[in-house]
């Protein structure tokens, strides 16, 4: 399996950390966004979006971070991805993630991260605190749901947990508003203890 990914790309840290979690080997093929890779003909072939990850295994091709993620947690039988109702919980996280808090977070994280590295200006931190006050907003509801939980989804390690915890990969570097959340601080302290996660941790 060939996967176009970037270390400092917490969409590509959530597959990255599933793959190396359940054992599956991947061909890894290193997208230089700085040179303009994701936008070179022969990538956006594969991928029209011109965004990474992208997952190819021989015929099938599959953009998206948490398709992704399910499409690897499928090659096994494993508790990340259970033959249950409680995919449906899963699936529920991952979409909040993609829609609300991943919204926020990679928003204020391409204003003060990917801008500077990019050449493309100072961040826009009018739009930073208006992010921040999604952090605080979603942040909320996730901490409510960590309360007393080691993980998400019926307190075992799955899916939700690596996909939902990627979008924090630069909490402190982009100074993400969640000093506050004892609950969420507690739950990626937990994470740290999995050494798949600790492996797939972003270079900085």
């Amino acid at each position: 399996m060939d996967f176009y990914t970037n270390p400092l790309s917490p969409n590509c840290r959530k597959v990255d950390a599933v793959a190396k979690h359940l054992g599956l080997e991947l061909d890894t093929k290193l997208i230089d966004v700085r040179k303009g890779e994701h936008r070179t003909p022969a990538y956006l072939a594969i991928n029209p979006n011109g965004m990474i990850p992208t997952l190819v295994d021989g015929d099938l091709v599959l953009w998206e971070s948490n398709a992704i993620q399910c499409y690897l947690a499928s090659k096994t039988d494993n508790d990340l991805w259970p033959k249950s109702n409680l995919r449906y919980d899963i699936m529920k996280w991952q979409a909040w993630e993609l829609a609300h808090f991943g919204a926020a977070t990679r928003a204020i994280t391409f204003q003060r991260i990917v801008k500077p590295i990019l050449g493309l200006g100072v961040a826009d931190e009018a739009r930073c605190k208006e992010e921040e006050d999604n952090v605080k907003r979603y942040g909320a509801v996730l901490d409510a749901a960590l309360k007393g939980k080691r993980f998400l989804c019926n307190d075992q390690l799955t899916l939700a947990d690596f996909c939902v915890a990627s979008t924090l990969a630069f909490a402190e570097h982009a100074r993400f508003p969640i000093g506050d959340f004892t609950n969420i601080r507690r739950w990626l302290a937990t994470l740290d203890e999995q050494p798949a996660w600790r492996a797939s941790n972003p270079p900085m």
